[in-house]
Parts: structure tokens; sequence; C-alpha cells
């Protein structure tokens, strides 16, 4: 259910602004390939993914791998490092809304000396900044495995600078439990939307209200 209202609220959003069609190439992975990426390996241009870069396919719905996990043929000794150009190009009176879907796990103890997976831009400069275009993340470093969603308004001082990259990056730890981690991503997506919106469609508005009402009765009766 959360999906479908993560869905919806999109939809709102969408059908409210007119956004433009996202400016990230292959962001879903729907080509079932890493057209638009780079892959790393240890901070070199990886021209063999197999092992440490991988793509699942599930019946034609495709995402990325990153993988550190020796037993399954990643060569990594630092790290692996998903990467894709960014067209911060937006329009007049739009900003640059950036979402994707992350999934981080494995075998690891969860230490700080631990596997990790951060998430970060990288400037002209070779900066780590976040979504502010300051030095810093998007999502910050973390040992602790899990799953989730980033949605997040990027801010209008990065409109229409070019060289940058988007980084999803998992890194090995340091004791003798690591090297044994996955991070999956998905449905990477960059949209400018219009600053001038109007006000949601009213189909759009009551889809959103009818999908929450449905979930809070679902909670009321104990339904997971």
């Amino acid at each position: 259910m959360k999906t479908i209202l993560k869905t919806l609220t999109l939809l709102c959003l969408l059908l409210a602004s007119g956004a433009h069609a996202t400016l990230l190439t292959n962001g879903a992975f729907q080509n079932c390939n890493f057209n638009g990426w780079h892959t790393y390996t240890d901070g070199v241009m990886n021209t063999a993914p197999d092992g440490d870069f991988n793509i699942l396919n599930n019946a034609g719905d495709c995402q990325a791998e990153i993988n550190i996990d020796f037993l399954n043929g990643a060569s990594a000794f630092f790290a692996n490092t998903l990467s894709s150009e960014l067209d911060l190009n937006a329009p007049a009176n739009t900003q640059l809304w950036l979402s994707f879907d992350w999934d981080f796990a494995g075998f690891d103890d969860g230490t700080n000396s631990g596997d990790i997976f951060f998430v970060n831009f990288i400037d002209d400069l070779g900066n780590m900044t976040g979504a502010d275009g300051n030095l810093g993340f998007l999502i910050d470093p973390t040992s602790t495995y899990g799953s989730g969603s980033f949605s997040m308004m990027l801010d209008s001082s990065l409109n229409n600078q070019s060289g940058w990259f988007l980084d999803f990056t998992l890194e090995g730890g340091f004791n003798l439990d690591s090297f044994s981690s996955t991070l999956l991503i998905d449905n990477v997506a960059l949209t400018a939307i219009p600053t001038d919106v109007s006000a949601p469609p009213m189909t759009a508005l009551l889809m959103l209200g009818a999908a929450t009402l449905f979930s809070r009765r679902k909670q009321t009766n104990g339904i997971n």
C-alpha cells in the first residue's frame, strides 16, 4: 500500500505541475542493461562488470545490483561505484526533483567497520555533495542493512550546471565478516517540476484521498 500511495502522490504532483520528462537516461534500467551508466571498481572504470555489477531481470522488470561479495565473483578490494552523468538543464521556472529506490543487504555484522553504502553527487571539481550543492551526501554512509525510497527537491543553485554525476557506492568493510554485501538500485529519476504550479486536478486528489482512507482502514483492521 505504501507503494500505491507513493505512486499516486507522484501522479498527483505530475498532473498538477505538467512536469517535464525525466532528465536521466535508463534510470529505471528499463533497457535491462547499464546504458547511460558508468561502473567503477576501486576508482577505475570497469569495462567487464560481471560479478561487481549485475542487472537483475525479473521478467523484464530490471534493476541494478552493486556487489562486493567475493563468492559471487566480485573483485573490488575497496569499493564499487555506479555513476550517471546528470542533465541539470532545467527550463525556466522549474526545480529539479530526484528520486530512487534502494535495497542494502548481505551477511556483514553491521558494525561501524563493516560494509557501507552511500549516495552523493560529484561536481565538476570531484567534490562529493548533497542536494544543496554543498559538501556532503544524499544518503550518509551507513552499515545498517535495509531498504527505502529517496525523494528530494534539489537546490535551485544546481540548475543548468554541467559536469555533475550521481554516484551510488558500495564499500567493503574492515573486519573478517566484510565483503559480502549487495546494493540494489532502481527507479532513478530526475524530473523538472514547474515552480508556478496550479491546484492539483480533482481526479488525482480523489484517487489519493481514497487510497489513504483504504490504507487507514486496513491498518485499523490489523491487515499488514
